[in-house]
C-alpha cells in the first residue's frame, strides 16, 4: 500500500501599500508547510508580522527592526484553508498583507499481488 499527502499553496492576494516586503510558497517538509518572507527595511525602522489563519486566529505574532529580514516560516499541515501574512510598518501605519489558499490533497495507491 502507498499513500501520498501533498499540499499546495496558492497566492490569492496581494494588497501592498509598499512593495518592500515579499512573502513566497516554499513547500512542504514532513509535517509543515514553509513559506519564506523578506523584508527590505533598509532604514530600520520598526515593523511587526502577523499570521492568521482561515477563520482569523493569530498564529503568530513578532516585532523587528531588522534592516535585511529573511525568515522562514514553518506552519503545521493541519493549517489548511486561508493563511494571511500581515507586514505592518509602524513608521506609516501601512499594512502589507499576503493571503495564500492552502489545500491538502491525499493520493492513495493500492498494489495487490496474487498470493499462492
Amino acid at each position: 500500500m502507498f499513500t501520498v499527502a501533498t499540499t499546495n499553496a496558492q497566492t490569492t492576494t496581494s494588497a501592498s501599500t509598499d512593495k518592500n516586503a515579499e512573502v513566497t510558497y516554499v513547500g512542504t517538509q514532513e509535517d509543515v508547510i514553509l513559506f519564506n518572507v523578506s523584508v527590505a527595511n533598509p532604514n530600520g525602522n520598526k515593523f511587526s508580522i502577523i499570521v492568521t489563519d482561515n477563520e482569523g486566529n493569530q498564529l503568530f505574532e513578532e516585532v523587528y527592526n531588522d534592516r535585511k529580514f529573511d525568515k522562514r516560516f514553518r506552519l503545521p499541515k493541519s493549517e489548511t484553508g486561508k493563511l494571511t501574512f500581515v507586514i505592518r510598518n509602524f513608521k506609516d501605519a501601512s499594512d502589507d498583507v499576503h493571503s495564500f489558499a492552502v489545500s491538502n490533497h491525499v493520493v492513495e495507491d493500492v498494489v495487490v499481488t496474487k498470493v499462492k
